[in-house]
Parts: C-alpha cells; structure tokens; sequence
C-alpha cells in the first residue's frame, strides 16, 4: 500500500511541475493587424526564374561551343523558353485589367505574409520555393559544363 501512494504522489507532483512550466512557458499574447495574404507571385519572381533558365541556356551555350548539333539543340530549347516564359507574359498584357497588388514594391512582397496550398509562409519563402529547383539544376549544369571543359 506504501508503494502505491508513493507512485500517486509522485504523479500528483509531476503534473502540478508540468502545469506550472506550461504557465511560465505561455507565450504573451501579441496584438497584431491582420493582413490578408498574397495569392500571387510579384513580377520579381518570374522575372528571376527567366534569368535563371537563361543562365541555363548560356552555360549549355558556352558547355558545347565546338558541337553544331548540340548547340542547334540549345537553340531550339531557346525557342521553347522564349514560349514558355512570354505566352503568359503576353496574356497578362491582355485585356488592360492591372492588379493593383502588381504595383507593390519587391522588398514589401518578401516581408509580407503569402499563402500557399500548404500554409501560410513570407513572400521570401514563397520565392524560395519557386527558385530552389531551377538553381539546383544551374548549379548542376555549371558543375557538368566544367567536367566537360576539363575532359576534352
């Protein structure tokens, strides 16, 4: 019987130990203005991503400057970059509807709140998001470009 009410007190003490360090660790409450978040990637962002893939097709370009094959294969993926990145460029001209959000400022697109399919993260996060493959693949791209310098 000894043995039992010692394992009570010791929970008893456990629980109010765990009660008062919740107290203590509670966050003060913080009043802060609710922005409604940005569903839409600033200009900024895609005209990054050009730059990237354009970069892409440079070390491609400089990678294979003896072979005219591969470089008429680098000009047609030129071909398809210049459709994939001004079709929706030219749609977005269409019509002479402007987004009055399209006239923020880059750096107050990264600070403010932006909301995604998973939650709700920075403008600069959403543009990581975005960026972090294409650089990848430039960075991978760079390194393969110089294995192929190095071994002719």
């Amino acid at each position: 019987m000894a043995m039992l009410a010692e394992v009570m007190e010791t929970g008893l003490i456990e629980a109010e130990l765990e009660a008062e360090r919740k107290e203590q660790a509670a966050p003060a409450i913080m009043l802060v203005k609710m922005t409604q978040p940005n569903t839409t990637l600033h200009g900024g962002v895609f005209k990054s991503l050009a730059l990237i893939y354009a970069a892409l097709l440079a070390v491609f370009w400089l990678t294979f400057q003896g072979d005219e094959e591969a470089l008429f294969m680098v000009a047609i993926s030129a071909v398809y970059l210049a459709a994939y990145m001004g079709t929706p460029f030219l749609l977005s001209r269409v019509g002479g509807r402007v987004d009055p959000e399209s006239n923020k400022n880059f750096a107050a697109f990264l600070r403010e709140p932006f909301e995604t399919w998973t939650g709700i993260v920075t403008g600069r996060e959403a543009m990581l998001q975005v960026l972090l493959i294409p650089m990848a693949i430039l960075i991978a791209g760079c390194g393969m470009g110089v294995i192929i310098a190095v071994s002719r």
